[in-house]
Order: structure tokens, then sequence, then C-alpha cells
């Protein structure tokens, strides 16, 4: 290694001691970066599934099976997978929907809807091993017909 007369009080420094440090700083940085727009990203799919869980129940309850105009559960699921856009990699399919009609022991058969999404995402973070972390959502509403 070279060194060379820096100033008077320093009386020598080593070539390419501000690149490490730099490289070593820059590293932390940037996966802290990285690691909070992940965080963010995990935090809007965790949003738009609660969120299109709440339509899926009100398509639902509109279309209810005692109402006049009912729909499937497939059509409930559709709908539902199209109202939630999600990134390529975490993207919603119908496999992760659950729509039922559940039996509440204060109230008649058929008279309440939930639904519930999970969704498996997939977390990149640079540097890091890829971690699977599992969002769910459950809405339940009243069918009022």
């Amino acid at each position: 290694m070279r060194r060379f007369a820096a100033s008077p009080i320093n009386k020598y420094y080593f070539a390419g001691q501000g690149a490490v440090e730099f490289a070593l700083a820059a590293t932390v940085f940037l996966l802290l970066t990285f690691a909070i727009i992940e965080m963010a990203m995990v935090v809007y799919s965790y949003n738009t599934i609660s969120h299109a869980a709440r339509e899926c129940v009100r398509y639902a309850i509109v279309h209810s099976p005692t109402g006049p105009s009912p729909a499937t559960a497939g059509q409930i699921e559709a709908t539902t997978v199209a109202y939630a856009h999600l990134p390529a990699p975490n993207q919603l399919t119908s496999s992760n929907v659950t729509i039922s009609w559940p039996a509440d022991p204060n109230m008649p058969s058929l008279h309440d809807a939930q639904c519930s999404i999970s969704l498996n995402y997939s977390l990149g973070v640079p540097f890091l091993p890829r971690k699977t972390l599992r969002l769910t959502a459950t809405a339940r509403m009243l069918v009022s017909q």
C-alpha cells in the first residue's frame, strides 16, 4: 500500500481508504432503503386485499342467495380478483379467495356473508434470503334483504 502525506495533523493516509469506507456505508444504507421500500409494498398489498375483502362482502350481500339477483361464489371471486390489482409476483388469484355464508347462532341461516382472502407475499430484499409472508384479510357483513 502506498502512503501519501495528507496534512500536518494526519501525517499519512492510505490510498483507497475512502473507497472502502464508502462501500461499507453504502451497503448498509442501500439495504435499509430497499427494506423500507419492500415493507411499504407489504403494507400496500395488505391494504389492497383488506379493501378487496370488504368489496367482496359488499358484492356478496347485494347479490345474496336470498336476494332477487343471486350470484354464485365463482362470480363473487372473479369480481374480487378483478378489483385487487397487485404487482406481478404477488398477484391475487381466485384460489386465494374464500366466500361463505356462515350460520350465526343468533340469527337464521344465510343472513350474513363472509369473505376471506389470503395472499402469500414473497419478500425480495437484496442481500437477504427470500421469505414468504402470509397476509390474510377477512370481512363479514349482515345481509339485510
